[in-house]
C-alpha cells in the first residue's frame, strides 16, 4: 500500500507527492525510512526486496516511482544495484536512485555497478540532510 506523508516537498506531474520506493531487508530500518520520508511529505512504498517492491507497485496501479532508495546488501545475495536495475527495467530507465551501505568495503564490483548506473552510494550512518539533498537533486 502506498502511504502518503502530510506535506509534500516534491510533486509529480499529477500534482501528487513524489513516490519514493525504499528497499531494505531489516524491518526496523525500513520502518524508519518510511516514517522519515512520510514526514517530509512523500508517498512511500516500503519493501524488503526488489521483487516485493515490484509487486507492491503493481498492486497500486503500476505508477513508476520518482526515486528508489535501496540498501546495498539484500537477502539471497542480491544487491541494491540489482534492485534498482529491476525497478528501472520494469518502470523506466530514468528513475533516479541511491544505494545505502554500512559496509565501508563497498568498492570494486559493487561500486562499479552503481557508478555504471549513475547511482550514488551513501555510507551509513546516513543522516536526514544527506537524504534530503539527494532527493532534492534527483527530483528537482
Amino acid at each position: 500500500m502506498i502511504s502518503e506523508g502530510r506535506n509534500s516537498q516534491a510533486r509529480d506531474l499529477a500534482g501528487l507527492p513524489a513516490l519514493v520506493v525504499v528497499i531494505e531487508d531489516e524491518a526496523i530500518v525500513l520502518a524508519g525510512y518510511q516514517m522519515l520520508f512520510e514526514s517530509w511529505g512523500y508517498r512511500v512504498i516500503a519493501a524488503q526486496s526488489a521483487d516485493e517492491a515490484v509487486a507492491l507497485i503493481e498492486e497500486e496501479g503500476g505508477e513508476a516511482p520518482d526515486f528508489i532508495l535501496s540498501d546495498f546488501r539484500l537477502r539471497d545475495g542480491r544487491t541494491g544495484t540489482d534492485a534498482i536495475t529491476l525497478l528501472r527495467n520494469n518502470f523506466g530507465d530514468a528513475i533516479p536512485g541511491a544505494v545505502v551501505t554500512g559496509d565501508t568495503t563497498v568498492t570494486g564490483e559493487g561500486l562499479k555497478e552503481a557508478e555504471a548506473q549513475g547511482t550514488p552510494i551513501l555510507h551509513k550512518p546516513v543522516n536526514g540532510r544527506q537524504l534530503q539533498d539527494i532527493l532534492s537533486r534527483s527530483l528537482g
